[in-house]
Formats: structure tokens, C-alpha cells, sequence
């Protein structure tokens, strides 16, 4: 099972019942929070060569994340498009789908978007489950 959750500091999400392997899909880590302490938030970074886990990458280039999040020169629908064509070319991107859809338990895919339905998170879910491996 696949859930969807916010990195937010001071808001860890503990319960590993409820959350189980919590992966942080983000391009960047939580602000204002500690490097030691970020593994209260997630058991993984799966942002490729910054996270230090180079064999997964699930957060949108650095390019598309400026365009989405911060100067909001594209849409949504411009966006999703963007993001499944960078997910799509990318292997390690692949090796990470592939990865989840394998995975027996509960993983939670963590980024910092307020909201679900306007977030890659949302868009990784749909392609796991889209996928056949």
C-alpha cells in the first residue's frame, strides 16, 4: 500500500504501523531541521545524487521544481506532463517504480506540498500502480 504524507518540521510522522517505510521523494530536505535529525521524518531520500542514495530519484529536476514551485511559470497539467516525460527517461526513476511496486508493507511517499492532488508524490503513486513490471 502506497500513502501520501507532508514533510513539515516538527511534525514527524513516527507511528511506523501507520506510515511504514517513509520515503522522501522531495528535491530538498526539510528546513530548519537538524541533518541528524531528518531520519525522524524518513527512513529514505530518493532524490538521486544529493540524497546520497544514488540509485533512486523520484523528485522532479531542479528545473521543473523552479518553474512548478517557485516561480510558477508553468500549470499543473504542464507540470504533470513535464514530470511523467523526466520520470519516463530517467532509469533510475524506473529501478524506484519498480522498487515500490514490489514492496510488501506500507510506504509513505513524503514531499513538502501542502496538498496531495498538486504534488509529484501524487503522480509517483499513480505511476506505480499504472505500471506492470
Amino acid at each position: 500500500m502506497i500513502k501520501l504524507g507532508q514533510l513539515k518540521k516538527g511534525k514527524p510522522l513516527l507511528d511506523k504501523d501507520l506510515y511504514g517505510f517513509r520515503i522522501n521523494i522531495a528535491r530538498r530536505v526539510i528546513r530548519g531541521v537538524k541533518i541528524a535529525d531528518q531520519k525522524l521524518y524518513y527512513d529514505d531520500w530518493w532524490n538521486g545524487r544529493e540524497s546520497g542514495n544514488p540509485n533512486f530519484e523520484l523528485a522532479p529536476t531542479e528545473e521543473l521544481y523552479q518553474a512548478y514551485i517557485k516561480f510558477k511559470t508553468i500549470s499543473w497539467s504542464e507540470y504533470v506532463k513535464k514530470f511523467r516525460d523526466e520520470i519516463n527517461n530517467n532509469p533510475k526513476a524506473q529501478k524506484a517504480l519498480k522498487k515500490l511496486s514490489l514492496y510488501d508493507g506500507t510506504v509513505t511517499l513524503l514531499c513538502h506540498c501542502a496538498d496531495d492532488n498538486l504534488c509529484h508524490r501524487s503522480l509517483v503513486k499513480q505511476m506505480v500502480y499504472e505500471k506492470r513490471f
